[in-house]
């Protein structure tokens, strides 16, 4: 933390540029991350900065909410003297907690600054994911990775990030067919955990000629999420609350309009295991507010559903229950994903570098793959495709 009475003399500084530039691109979940402070007169006179052994950070992450950490160095305290177009550069460094995954942004909270993000992956290889930007030359890859890490660093848009995830696939059982979804959440006060979110997932019929679409569900939510309300002393364990109310549309007319709105509470557990395995659990319960326009919908869907699941080095395995109210209807989904970055060596052979997102295979059996079709069983659908937000 910087001396309290060092922090008018700053605020002053009008010439004083501070910024964080990261030593790494990516790094392993639950690792200690180093990043530089960089402290630039571009005054005409000489200026003073106060040294201390701890700055406190925030971290925005698209997997989690935000939450403060202390950035520490080994650099004695005390005052250094820049002049008129030198900078300062100090070391920091902080520890992840397990469990955050993504991109992340991290800003200092008591000084205004560029702020700096990188990835969070699990199962990062150390060789790969350490290397500094001095150690690289200028047209390496890695090194424009860096470049463009750097410009992401300041966020266009605070307190936009995932919530479910995000991909297309094609397949089929019974004929051809694409699968798709998108999903944000919206943070719209910072220091108050309250979310507006949007989902839609489409059904696109590639087997007929005029390859129409068959239903797309419309789905946005209100509501509050903390994904740590507790933490074990391991720092392994993790118990979250998401509750709010949500919709879900399918935007047509008639006969085939369906319309739901729902009241609803999705706690979660996470734990980290031996060898680094994290499994989570998270149960959706919810009452119907209105189901007019489809009143035996509870019949298929129930008034549960609950999602488990795995990760491990970025691999991951999911399985989506659910249970209508009455025997036999209900539906299970299962998706296996694999981050593209794990064939990274293979790529780089064939000379196809850089690339992201995770491919992934889905597997859909039961009721109601999508809100049109609540009270009809179609095929088993195989799919894969390209997953962008796992």
């Amino acid at each position: 933390m910087l001396c309290a009475s060092a922090l008018p003399i700053l605020a002053a500084l009008a010439h004083a540029h501070v910024m964080l530039v990261p030593e790494i691109v990516s790094v392993a979940g639950g690792a200690l991350v180093s990043v530089r402070v960089m402290v630039t007169n571009a005054g005409t006179e000489p200026m003073t900065w106060i040294v201390d052994k701890s700055l406190s950070a925030r971290l925005h992450s698209g997997s989690a909410r935000s939450e403060d950490v202390v950035l520490t160095t080994d650099v004695p305290e005390g005052e250094d003297i820049i002049p008129p177009g030198g900078y300062l550069q100090l070391s920091y460094r902080f520890q992840l907690r397990p469990g955050l995954l993504g991109p992340v942004v991290l800003e200092l909270t008591q000084v205004e600054s560029q702020p700096v993000m990188f990835s969070v992956l699990e199962g990062e290889d150390p060789a790969r994911a350490s290397v500094g930007e001095a150690e690289l030359p200028a047209n390496d890859p890695k090194a424009v990775a860096h470049e463009t890490a750097l410009r992401r660093s300041t966020r266009l848009l605070p307190g936009l990030s995932r919530y479910e995830p995000v991909y297309f696939g094609v397949g089929g059982n019974g004929g051809l067919n694409a699968k798709f979804q998108v999903s944000l959440k919206y943070q719209p006060i910072d220091l108050l955990p309250v979310y507006f979110s949007y989902s839609q997932t489409s059904l696109w019929d590639l087997h007929d000629s005029s390859a129409p679409f068959h239903d797309t569900s419309y789905r946005p939510r209100l509501f509050f999420q903390q994904e740590q309300l507790w933490v074990s002393q391991s720092n392994r364990t993790w118990f979250g609350l998401e509750s709010g109310l949500g919709h879900e549309s399918n935007g047509q007319g008639g006969s085939e309009s369906r319309s739901i709105n729902l009241l609803y509470v999705r706690p979660r557990l996470d734990w980290v295991t031996a060898g680094d395995y994290h499994f989570f659990i998270s149960p959706m319960i919810y009452r119907y507010l209105d189901k007019s326009e489809n009143p035996d919908i509870a019949a298929y869907r129930g008034y549960a559903d609950v999602l488990i699941g795995v990760n491990k080095n970025g691999w991951r395995l999911s399985t989506s229950l659910r249970k209508g109210a009455k025997a036999h209807f209900g539906s299970i989904e299962v998706n296996a994903v694999v981050p593209l970055r794990s064939s990274a060596r293979f790529f780089d052979r064939i000379g196809a570098r850089g690339l992201n997102g995770y491919w992934f295979v889905q597997y859909f059996n039961g009721w109601g793959e999508t809100i049109l079709d609540y009270n009809r069983k179609f095929n088993a659908q195989f799919r894969t495709g390209l997953m962008v937000v796992p």
